[in-house]
């Protein structure tokens, strides 16, 4: 099988030389044919390089700064699942109430579209609002400083209103006795 091979290849070899050189299959004489190195060389010259493939050199990735990233990303992902705890177990109100309207406009807005109609449009407000921001700062600082307050008056009457008429359980206080 190895024979095979090396015929084959070597006929392969000897064609392209002769598409080259523009012999024809005839030609009898051996004088005529050019050595092996030379073809590999007009071949290597025919496919855009002038000598032969380069070895590929070996890549070590180093130790120390993927233990850096390991650690930071572990960091990170601790400090969120501390961040989603507290939401969860309803320690701050107003983080649990923010993610319960978010995850409501959310599942309105996600039965109007599919999934990659809405990656698309929020990939596409992520990467035009900030050019846009920064182009009209000036026009929008005062509109949302007008935004925020109106925002904190109507918290303040729901708060009022609502938040403040909720029942709350004793406090935990510890006897100093």
């Amino acid at each position: 099988m190895g024979e095979h091979e090396e015929k084959h290849e070597g006929s392969l070899m000897e064609k392209l030389a002769e598409k080259i050189h523009g012999h024809d299959s005839s030609s009898d004489s051996d004088n005529d044919k050019p050595s092996e190195s030379s073809t590999k060389a007009k071949v290597f010259r025919l496919f855009g390089r002038e000598r032969s493939p380069l070895c590929i050199p070996e890549v070590h990735i180093p130790k120390d700064p993927v233990i850096e990233f390991a650690e930071a990303l572990r960091f990170e992902s601790n400090l969120a699942f501390t961040v989603l705890r507290d939401i969860a177990s309803g320690r701050d109100l107003k983080k649990f109430l923010y993610v319960i309207a978010g995850l409501w406009i959310l599942s309105i807005v996600g039965s109007w579209c599919n999934f990659v109609t809405l990656f698309y449009l929020v990939f596409v407000l992520l990467h035009s609002v900030p050019v846009l921001y920064e182009k009209y700062e000036d026009k929008v600082d005062p509109f949302a400083e007008k935004a925020m307050h109106e925002i904190k008056k109507q918290c303040a009457v729901f708060n009022a209103k609502v938040l403040s008429k909720i029942p709350r359980g004793p406090s935990k206080e510890k006897n100093k006795d």
